[in-house]
């Protein structure tokens, strides 16, 4: 099962729980944003995880998160998110980013 063998899938999956939590019943674009860019975000990782276009699918993931995190800005700088908020999730898409970055180098050159 992967949530068991992959921290990636279930701290990604707490992060896209967490903003649609919070943000899908929001109205605006921004909110819908973070939606789908989250939605996007696992569904990229699931697909890497399975060995589907590996390569692609974590490029794609990378992509997503740096896109994430903008717009999580975005968010904080329109007072959506309070600084708190704001903390919690960067330090979510941090924690991904360094086991993303560190799956990529285990890959070695895709």
């Amino acid at each position: 099962m992967i949530e068991k063998s992959a921290p990636l899938f279930v701290h990604s999956f707490e992060l896209c729980t967490w903003l649609l939590e919070h943000f899908d019943a929001a109205p605006g674009a921004l909110p819908r944003r973070l939606c789908e860019g989250s939605l996007d975000l696992i569904e990229a990782l699931s697909l890497a995880l399975r060995g589907l276009d590996r390569g692609l699918n974590i490029d794609r993931a990378d992509q997503l998160l740096f896109t994430l995190r903008i717009h999580l800005r975005m968010a904080a700088a329109l007072d959506l998110l309070d600084d708190e908020q704001l903390l919690f999730a960067l330090g979510c898409c941090d924690d991904l980013g360094r086991q993303l970055g560190g799956w990529r180098r285990a890959l070695g050159p895709i």
